[in-house]
């Protein structure tokens, strides 16, 4: 059984451990935390520091002393990256109405073409297919897009 040791991630302040194994230890927990060093190196090296990375370093640092704890851990991570996700998620969400007035759902005959080729083609391959399972979720999803475009 191999010992185990505890480091602190330099560029997050996060704990990880690592087997205590010869050779070369890791120094960051993640890439992610890699690259980020390496970035944040080569704009101290240039000179440059851009106002997205300060905003950016401040307001992690002020969530941390919202959450009273001195150094994200794994789940504090986690939660940043999904609330990113969710808000990329929100921004690229259509508006209700377009600007032509049409609902995003409604299509124009062009994309009901596109549509029916589609349909036809899961059709087709739900034919083809000697899967079962296949067969049956390209025919839900062929009868997806009909009622969905009331074809």
């Amino acid at each position: 059984m191999t010992a185990t040791i505890w480091r602190t991630c330099p560029s997050c302040g996060g704990g990880f451990e690592q087997p205590d194994d010869p050779g070369r230890k890791r120094v960051y927990c993640s890439r992610a935390c890699q690259q980020a060093a390496y970035r944040a190196r080569q704009r101290h090296s240039s000179g440059q520091r851009t106002g997205r990375q300060d905003q950016r370093s401040d307001g992690r640092d002020q969530r941390h002393q919202r959450a009273g704890s001195e150094r994200p851990g794994a789940g504090q991570r986690h939660h940043r990256r999904q609330e990113r996700q969710d808000q990329q998620h929100q921004q690229r969400r259509p508006p209700p109405h377009s600007a032509n007035g049409h609902r995003p759902g409604a299509a124009s005959g062009d994309d009901l073409a596109r549509i029916r080729r589609i349909i036809a083609a899961l059709l087709r391959k739900a034919a083809a297919t000697s899967f079962p399972h296949e067969a049956a979720a390209c025919r839900e999803k062929a009868e997806a897009l009909r009622a969905k475009y009331g074809l």
